[in-house]
């Protein structure tokens, strides 16, 4: 049996370091934010992951206000966006405009849109037409934009937070599903308890609300991405992963029984990437250089709940998204 290499001293000072500092982004955010415990968890595992979330709640769940805090923590430029239904794309990613300069001949200039930000909060996308849905695709992909035949880039740590509220259908727009496979993680957001009402309240309504601190800044959060590439995912791993993400396929042979019946589509490889981003993120949270499959299921159910589409029957019959990720884990345990 092949013995691990033991990490160098520089080399555990930097998982120390990665330890302290992500420990301190959810920390800073906690100074204004009261519960929400795993949104927190996952909205920052993205963020270090270099993806972006689609955060889902219905309203006063504190959801700008979480995306908001996490930039915050993390010292990045901010840009805010409401989608609208008379949004235009130009009105996100930008335009060329004619100006007629005094005295000079008339020209074309590029103004750019709040997407050349680091950190970039869509609120309520949903209100937003799908073409100006769209305008964001290329963006999130590319971290570009291309705009009269030129092509702009984004800042390197270019960040999408998109908010959504799942109950409110009236003037929104489904999310095509090549927009919503771009997003790393769906994120939920619960209502609060009594007793997180209870201490929201207590915060926000006396004489001052307490700030969320920067804890980094934009070239710390570049080398602790960078951390999260090097974290090792060995083969096992990654095809544990991938039979988790096949299995939500009807048409797979692992699939279960509950997808065969309820699920139209299933996940692919894009959700198999942020399984395993977001897996080598929870490692370094764990003061480990290597992924384990508990760390692939931690982020299952938000991996999968905007990516499988269900039918009419699993509509029909109430099934949600998570019992699907349990009855895939399920299959693939046993058959393991």
């Amino acid at each position: 049996m092949r013995q691990e290499t033991p990490p160098s001293p520089d080399t555990e000072a930097q998982i120390a370091g990665f330890v302290t500092d992500e420990a301190g982004l959810q920390d800073a955010v906690r100074q204004l934010l009261v519960g929400q415990e795993d949104a927190l968890h996952d909205l920052v595992t993205v963020l270090l992951a270099g993806g972006h979330a689609l955060v889902e709640g219905v309203p006063g769940t504190g959801k700008t206000m979480l995306v908001r805090s996490v930039a915050r923590a993390a010292g990045l430029d901010f840009q805010r966006v409401q989608f609208t239904p008379d949004l235009l794309p130009a009105d996100v990613i930008g335009c060329d405009t004619l100006v007629d300069g005094a005295g000079a001949e008339p020209r074309i200039e590029f103004r750019p849109g709040p997407v050349f930000t680091q950190f970039l909060l869509a609120d309520e996308i949903n209100r937003g037409t799908p073409r100006t849905q769209s305008a964001l695709l290329e963006a999130m992909q590319e971290r570009a934009v291309t705009i009269g035949g030129t092509r702009h880039a984004l800042d390197a740590l270019f960040t999408t937070f998109a908010t959504r509220n799942p109950i409110e259908m009236e003037g929104t727009y489904p999310l095509p599903e090549a927009q919503l496979d771009r997003f790393l993680l769906q994120v939920d957001v619960a209502p609060a308890s009594v007793s997180e009402m209870v201490a929201i309240s207590e915060r926000t309504t006396g004489e001052a609300e307490p700030e969320v601190p920067v804890v980094v800044d934009a070239q710390r959060l570049v080398e602790m991405r960078w951390q999260v590439r090097q974290v090792i995912a060995a083969d096992n791993v990654v095809r544990y992963a991938a039979q988790l993400v096949s299995a939500t396929q009807p048409k797979s042979p692992d699939a279960p029984t509950i997808v065969r019946e309820c699920v139209r589509y299933g996940a692919g490889v894009r959700a198999l990437q942020s399984l395993v981003l977001c897996a080598k993120v929870e490692a370094l949270r764990a003061g480990r250089l290597h992924i384990a499959n508990s760390d692939i299921e931690r982020h299952l159910r938000p991996a999968l709940a905007h990516r499988v589409s269900l039918t009419l029957d699993g509509e029909a019959r109430g099934i949600a998204v998570a019992e699907i990720a349990d009855g895939v884990r399920q299959q693939i345990r046993s058959g393991a």
